[in-house]
C-alpha cells in the first residue's frame, strides 16, 4: 500500500496549502487528481452527460488499473448532466472517475463532508481501509480529529487570526422575528429528464424550532429547499405560509433566507456591499418591512470575521466564504432561515458555536430548516427530523 496522509488542524491553519505541498512532494503534479470542497471543479467541464464524463477519465493502461469505486448506479445516471447532480453525487462521481483513471495519487480537501454516512464509510474504506489500494492519498476532513488505521497524521497548528469570528457575539446581536407556519400539501416535482424527486409530499414546519432534512445523497433535500425559495417550480401541489397560499416562483421569495451549500452560488455581487445592496433592493420591492441597515450588516460582518463591507467575496478561502454566506440569513431580514450543509469546511469550534446561534434563532421566533450529514453538529441543536427518500417525506 502506498502513502495515506490525513492533515488535521483548525480553520486557517494552512491545511489546504499543506495538502497541495505534500501532494507535489509525493508525486508528479500531472499524475495527481484533486477533489476540492465542491467537486464540480474536479470534473472536466467538457462533457454534457455523466457517461461522457466517465469516458474522459477512463484509462486503457492495465498496469495503472485500480479497483472500481461505484457506490452509485452510474448507468442509471448516464444521461444526467454532471451539473444537475447533488453535491454529494458529484463527489462520488469524481471518486469514480479517479478509480477508472491512470492517476496514481489523489488529494481530497474536505469534499467527503458532503457525503451521507453510508457513502462516506465506503469512500474512506476505498481510500485507505481494507481495500489497501495502490495509490497515494492526502486528505483533510473536519470530522476526523486523529489518525485512521493505516494512515499517517500531520497536524497544522499555525492558526491565522485573519478571519477570526465571534459567533457568541453574533448570537447576542440577533433580532427577534415572528415567522408563520410553512406547509406543503400534495407536492409533486420531477426534472425534465423524467426523474421524479417528490410525489405527493405533505409537510408542515412550525416556527420557533429547527427542522433537519435527512436523506441519502441525491434524495432531493436541496431540491426541496429550492422549491421553497422559488428557484424551482413544483409540477403540482400547494405551498402555504401562515395559512395563506405562497408561490415564491411566481410572486417572489419574501419569507426565506437560504445559505446555499456552495456559497459561490449565492452571491449577488463581487463584494459584500454589492451583495447586500442588491438583496436590500429586492427585499424592499417585495415586502413591507425595513431591510437591515448597513450598520447592522457591518456589525454582523465583523462578528463573522470580516472588518469591511468592501471585501471581495471570491478572494476569500472556502471556510471564510461559507461563514459569510450566513450573514444575510442571520441579519433578521426574513423570518425563515434555510442552511444547506452549513458545517462544510468548518472546524469543531466553529460548528459548536454555530449550533449556539441556531438555538438562539429558534428562541427568537425564527423557523430553521437545515440540511446536514454532520451528526455531531445536529446533536447540538434540538430539532425535528424530516427524512426524504424514495420520493416521499416522513417525520419523526
Amino acid at each position: 500500500m502506498r502513502g495515506r496522509t490525513l492533515i488535521v488542524g483548525p480553520n486557517f491553519s494552512g491545511r489546504s496549502r499543506a495538502l497541495m505541498n505534500l501532494l507535489r512532494a509525493t508525486s508528479d503534479v500531472p499524475a495527481s487528481f484533486f477533489v476540492g470542497p465542491y467537486a464540480e471543479a474536479a470534473l472536466s467541464g467538457l462533457s454534457s452527460v455523466v457517461a461522457d464524463e466517465i469516458r474522459i477519465y477512463q484509462s486503457s493502461d492495465v498496469s495503472s488499473s485500480k479497483a472500481d469505486f461505484s457506490p452509485l448506479d452510474f448507468t442509471s445516471l448516464s444521461d444526467r448532466k454532471p451539473q444537475t447532480l447533488s453535491g454529494g453525487e458529484q463527489v462520488l462521481l469524481a471518486l469514480h472517475c479517479f478509480s477508472r483513471s491512470a492517476y496514481q495519487s489523489i488529494a481530497i480537501d474536505v469534499a467527503l463532508e458532503q457525503l451521507d454516512g453510508a457513502n462516506r464509510a465506503l469512500a474512506l474504506d476505498y481510500l485507505g481501509g481494507s481495500s489497501r489500494q495502490e495509490f497515494d492519498v492526502v486528505l483533510t476532513d473536519n470530522r476526523l480529529d486523529g489518525p485512521l488505521p493505516h494512515w499517517s497524521c500531520t497536524e497544522q497548528t499555525n492558526e491565522s487570526a485573519t478571519f477570526a469570528c465571534d459567533l457568541p457575539a453574533l448570537a447576542n446581536h440577533l433580532l427577534p422575528q415572528h415567522a408563520g407556519p410553512l406547509a406543503i400539501h400534495d407536492l409533486h416535482f420531477g426534472y425534465r429528464n423524467g426523474r421524479t424527486i417528490l410525489r405527493g409530499a405533505d409537510l408542515t414546519l412550525e416556527p420557533g424550532a429547527a427542522h433537519r432534512l435527512l436523506g441519502p445523497n441525491g434524495a432531493g433535500k436541496t431540491t426541496l429547499l429550492k422549491i421553497l425559495v422559488g428557484v424551482l417550480t413544483p409540477s403540482s401541489g400547494r405551498i402555504s405560509l401562515d395559512g395563506v397560499c405562497y408561490e415564491p416562483a411566481r410572486t417572489g421569495n419574501r419569507a426565506i433566507a437560504l445559505a446555499t451549500q456552495n456559497p459561490d452560488h449565492q452571491w449577488c455581487g463581487a463584494t459584500l456591499r454589492e451583495d447586500v445592496t442588491r438583496r436590500r433592493s429586492t427585499l424592499t420591492r417585495r415586502i413591507d418591512m425595513p431591510p437591515p441597515a448597513d450598520e447592522r450588516i457591518a456589525r454582523l460582518g465583523r462578528d463573522l470575521g470580516f472588518p469591511s463591507l468592501d471585501q471581495p467575496l471570491y478572494e476569500l478561502p472556502l471556510a471564510a466564504r461559507k461563514r459569510l454566506s450566513w450573514l444575510w440569513p442571520f441579519s433578521g431580514a426574513l423570518p425563515w432561515i434555510m442552511l444547506d450543509e452549513p458545517t462544510i469546511g468548518q472546524d469543531r469550534d466553529t460548528r459548536r458555536e454555530l449550533a449556539l446561534v441556531v438555538r438562539r434563532l429558534c428562541a427568537l421566533g425564527y423557523g430553521i430548516i437545515f440540511v446536514t450529514h454532520d451528526d455531531d453538529f445536529a446533536a447540538q441543536v434540538p430539532h425535528r427530523r424530516i427524512a426524504i427518500e424514495n420520493m416521499t417525506i416522513s417525520t419523526s
